[in-house]
């Protein structure tokens, strides 16, 4: 049986690099550019996994989840933070719209390191109980195994390593 993975990014790094992995199993990967598409996804069909990026610096602040108006008067009026607050932690309001749409077995996998913040994830799991972040540079092998319930913890051996980052974090 194929397996539906929605990805979600403002780009293509992640769904690409999966693509090369995913191709020996059965595995539909399907990217959404921004929460709209997302929700327009798991209407249309039934999606077995998510993945979500955090960062969303190449989305028009227009097509951004979050209530930019309530991030503006956080940030004392200022509109060019309160975009940049919502674009660096997009992937976690996406993951909030689509609480009330997916189903909460359905495991999700966010690009974000909890060891630091492991109150932040207790916090969402009351939401999401499959959730689970992945820091920068894990290997693509493992994350698409999450996804797809293959890995639970530790690395695939021999697995090629994620997309390349900058020295900021950022994809090249």
């Amino acid at each position: 049986m194929t397996r539906t993975v929605l990805v979600v990014e403002d780009g293509t790094e992640y769904v690409d690099a999966m693509r090369s992995l995913a191709s020996r199993d059965p595995v539909e990967l399907v990217r959404a550019a921004d929460v709209h598409e997302a929700r327009r996804t798991i209407a249309d069909r039934r999606v077995d996994a998510v993945f979500l990026d955090v960062v969303f610096d190449r989305t028009p602040p227009e097509k951004l989840a979050g209530d930019l108006e309530a991030q503006i008067r956080r940030f004392g009026g200022d509109r060019s933070r309160a975009e940049r607050h919502l674009a660096e932690n997009q992937g976690f309001y996406v993951l909030n719209e689509l609480a009330g749409i997916l189903p909460a077995t359905t495991p999700v996998v966010i690009a974000y390191d909890f060891s630091v913040e492991p109150d932040r994830l207790a916090a969402l799991r009351r939401a999401h109980p499959n959730l689970s972040g992945l820091p920068d540079g894990t290997p693509i092998s493992e994350v698409l195994g999450r996804l797809l319930g293959e890995v639970t913890s530790g690395d695939t051996p021999g697995a090629p390593p994620g997309p390349p980052r900058t020295s900021r974090g950022r994809w090249r």
